[in-house]
């Protein structure tokens, strides 16, 4: 128990340390200061610049290059890739930092998966699930017209499309992936596309599809509607990541 008067230790989170090393990193190779296929300096003297323990360098080092963005070359070195500075790589690298996944990543994951969920929803589905489904939808439409926050019923619809299906692995991959949309940099970006003017309305319509292809049994319908689906949340996620860079150079001096 600490004395009376005396401050209260705490550790320092190590992780604040090697984010901080990985955004200038990053920052260098955006900027050009490590132009694609450049060596970066060694782990010492990073140390040395950052002021930082060698450790906190080769943590930083290792996500960036699990990202995508750098590349370790055994007895040659640490390069940074061709497309290392890609927004893909960025964001992935950023995510990684702050101990998430990258929305990009996510919605690759999910363009693979649901898309199936939606056919076999359309042969599976029972009665029940219909009801279910277009409960979902009417409230989703409520919301919307409300201008409430959708996300909740967006992703119970899709998790019902996978319950649909009665594959319980399905449903157990798109329960996983449905958490991993609670993560803050899924959701700030996600809110920012469906922000946009119809953007919401758009995809309750495009639910609305997917809920009459499963409802007429047309499982290559429902699969092709659910990937047209998935193709543009992620142009809609691509947009939102154009926009705030094109923010950032504009509020450079």
């Amino acid at each position: 128990m600490p004395q009376e008067g005396r401050p209260v230790l705490r550790a320092v989170e190590r992780s604040k340390v090697y984010s901080s090393v990985a955004d200038q990193i990053l920052a260098g190779v955006r900027s050009g200061a490590f132009p694609p296929g450049s060596p970066l300096p060694s782990e010492r003297v990073l140390a040395e610049t950052f002021e930082v323990g060698r450790g906190s360098v080769r943590e930083a080092i290792r996500v960036l290059e699990h990202a995508g963005v750098l590349d370790v070359r055994v007895g040659s070195g640490t390069y940074v890739m061709g497309d290392g500075g890609s927004e893909a790589n960025v964001l992935r690298a950023r995510a990684a930092v702050a101990g998430e996944h990258s929305p990009l990543d996510l919605i690759v994951a999910r363009a693979s998966l649901e898309p199936v969920c939606a056919e076999h929803a359309a042969t599976a589905r029972t009665s029940n699930d219909l009801r279910v489904l277009e409960d979902l939808v009417l409230e989703q439409e409520r919301v919307v017209r409300a201008g409430e926050d959708p996300s909740a019923v967006d992703a119970d619809f899709h998790l019902a499309v996978a319950a649909a299906s009665h594959n319980s692995v399905l449903l157990a991959l798109e329960q996983t992936l449905v958490g991993l949309m609670r993560e803050r940099m899924w959701s700030e970006l996600k809110d920012r596309s469906r922000s946009r003017e119809n953007q919401a309305e758009h995809y309750l319509e495009h639910h609305r599809q997917v809920l009459r292809a499963i409802e007429r049994r047309d499982h290559r319908r429902a699969r092709q509607l659910m990937a047209v689906h998935m193709s543009e949340i992620e142009t809609g996620l691509l947009g939102e990541l154009g926009s705030s860079r094109d923010e950032g150079r504009a509020e450079r001096p």
